[in-house]
């Protein structure tokens, strides 16, 4: 209308029709470039619409990815080892699961779709190489909608065992090593949750009272019930209980006094999910396997038998193990072990082993494994049964050499010559006059159990496991500080025992008598420390004969503690007069283990994945499914 009104006017001024005819084209023009620009303005609007919308679906497809795979974590935790070789995760050893389409890695390659969608998709990357040293794994996710991609990297950590300063699966102890009975009879308990619906006062064994004293300085968790009485939690506390309900004996009903005494300086108890324990650590001799290296990348040290490891300064470790042959194995697909060999440089030379012992740097970011020895002929460390590192069983040693098993001991010569038999592990163990009970080879110090005794100065960052029992000889410490990288794992599948060898005067020949006085430390081992990560999976973390003796002063932890059972570390006695035994507890946990944790250690059977750190990077492929190189 505008256009017309001026066309009418111009008209009117018949003198000057050229220029009007002019003026008209010139507006026209003016107008269409205009009402071009409104269109386009409208256009470029509703596609930068769209684009913002593909652009929020595909960081949308990135999470989603995201979940997916903690998903598959969680379902199975060696899904860590699965994956594909791109520029990210270059330094990582995979299996491949072709089942998975988020593993898609070229163009035309596969991506997985989001669930319920039509139009959002995301593939994933793993670096996987920090996982044995810290157990983080880290994740590059990069999500599509349309045209658009977004690219998300994470860092994920399990819910391990190192997470909390102690953790425990049954709050009572391990009866195949106390011998508890039932309330009033002679038959063995039997272990069970407190909450559970077979646990029953008379028949399951009671569980360990955290009593006045005790102090927590982190994080406690407990697939079972607390039980406590005036012990301080500087800390959160977490068991499958009630939110903010404890028990304070083995009886049901609830002590007023020890309910006000106890301390949850950290707030109270609240409730979560178990956290189950591995039934062997087997799994963990595999990492001294050389013939694997889509696994086992940097293959650690397996020992056989008896062994004895002293950390040393300068980061440094003597070892002692006169039944191993082999420090390397191979094997087959199933785990069965077939062959082996000596690396002398990293696990030490077998004749130096069998002697006074190989000096060697302490594994970096390794493992070392003890075994049993073998009874498969097959396996490179097998013993028959009737021979030792120092000739047969019931053989005979002259006094002063090393006793395998049982043997004849002789001493002096001509007619003073006497011989006498003698049982004992090759490593000196067990001592002079000490009570070891009525089990010989099935209890303490089986000579050729898969045990290892170990105290020092530790430095490096390094697991010991062992098939049988971990005795601590004497304390170890973290010898450039706590503040240092050093950092030691040190799991044992039936126990973890602080080393307290004892005599007897008054007992049976299978049960010291706990009157005082009726015992005596025969070793010097009092206030001891260790600066670990200490795991059980089977057993238990205590003190070796840890209700008799004497008083040993104070026990230092500065790391963390998990175990199937709860072990005593320190036993008080009242009646004429009152003494305690063992060691009061100064438990610390070790931070570093939030974020860190000794390589290779002893994971949880099935556990979460928590998100530690996010952001957004680069985007890494194209819709098209190329890699940008990014």
């Amino acid at each position: 209308m505008m256009l017309i009104r001026l066309v009418r006017a111009l008209r009117e001024r018949d003198d000057e029709r050229g220029v009007a005819l002019a003026a008209v084209i010139g507006l026209g023009a003016v107008l269409m470039i205009v009402l071009s620009l409104v269109v386009a303005t409208a256009t470029s609007g509703a596609t930068k619409a769209s684009n913002d919308d593909d652009y929020n679906k595909a960081m949308a497809a990135a999470y989603a990815g995201l979940s997916d795979y903690q998903g598959r974590l969680a379902a199975d935790n060696s899904y860590v080892n699965y994956g594909v070789r791109t520029a990210f995760s270059s330094t990582s050893t995979y299996s491949l699961d072709s089942t998975n389409k988020a593993f898609g890695t070229a163009l035309g390659g596969t991506w997985a779709p989001v669930v319920g969608s039509t139009d959002q998709f995301f593939r994933y990357e793993v670096d996987n190489s920090d996982y044995a040293n810290t157990g983080k794994v880290r994740l590059r996710v990069t999500g599509k909608a349309d045209t658009a991609t977004r690219t998300l990297v994470v860092d994920l950590r399990g819910d391990g065992f190192v997470n909390y300063l102690y953790f425990t699966n049954y709050e009572s102890q391990d009866p195949s090593l106390t011998g508890e009975t039932v309330t009033g009879g002679s038959a063995r308990c039997t272990s069970a949750h407190r909450n559970d619906s077979n646990w029953n006062q008379t028949t399951s064994c009671n569980a360990v009272q955290f009593a006045s004293g005790d102090t927590l300085d982190g994080p406690v968790r407990t697939n079972d019930v607390i039980t406590a009485c005036g012990a301080t939690f500087n800390s959160t506390v977490q068991d499958t209980g009630a939110a903010g309900f404890f028990y304070t004996s083995k009886e049901t009903a609830i002590s007023s006094a020890c309910k006000t005494s106890t301390k949850f300086n950290g707030g109270p108890i609240t409730t979560a999910g178990t956290l189950p324990m591995p039934s062997t650590n087997a799994n963990m001799k595999q990492e001294a396997r050389t013939d694997i290296p889509d696994k086992v990348a940097k293959p650690g040290c397996v020992y056989t038998g008896p062994t004895s490891i002293t950390f040393l300064a300068g980061g440094k470790m003597r070892v002692v193990s006169p039944w191993t042959k082999k420090t390397q194995l191979t094997g087959a697909t199933n785990g069965t072990i077939t062959g082996g060999s000596t690396n002398d440089a990293l696990c030490g030379s077998v004749s130096a082993l069998g002697g006074s012992g190989a000096v060697i740097p302490t594994l970096p970011a390794n493992l070392v494994y003890v075994q049993t020895v073998p009874s498969v002929s097959g396996d490179p460390n097998y013993w028959a049964a009737n021979t030792t590192p120092s000739g047969t069983v019931n053989g005979t040693v002259t006094a002063g050499a090393p006793v395998y098993c049982q043997q004849n001991v002789k001493s002096g010569s001509g007619s003073n010559a006497t011989t006498t038999s003698d049982y004992g592990n090759g490593l000196g163990y067990p001592k002079n006059n000490e009570f070891t009970g009525s089990l010989g080879d099935s209890g303490y110090y089986g000579c050729r159990n898969g045990d290892v005794f170990v105290s020092g100065s530790f430095g490096g960052h390094m697991t010991l496991a062992a098939e049988n029992f971990v005795y601590v000889t004497g304390s170890i410490v973290y010898q450039n500080g706590r503040s240092s990288d050093d950092m030691l794992g040190i799991v044992g599948q039936k126990a973890v025992s602080i080393y307290n060898p004892i005599s007897c005067s008054s007992g049976t020949s299978s049960a010291c008598s706990t009157s005082n006085g009726s015992s005596a430390n025969l070793a010097a081992t009092t206030n001891i420390e260790v600066d670990a990560a200490i795991a059980s999976n089977l057993g238990t973390f205590n003190v070796q004969n840890g209700a008799f003796g004497a008083n040993l002063g104070t026990l230092t932890i500065y790391g963390s503690i998990a175990q199937q059972f709860r072990g005593s570390v320190r036993t008080s006695y009242s009646g004429g007069s009152s003494w305690s035994t063992g060691y009061a507890k100064a438990y610390s946990y070790d931070r570093r283990l939030k974020t860190s944790a000794p390589p290779k250690f002893l994971q949880p059977v099935s556990t979460t994945y928590g998100v530690t750190t996010e952001t957004e990077s680069a985007t890494a492929y194209r819709a098209d499914g190329t890699p940008t190189g990014k």
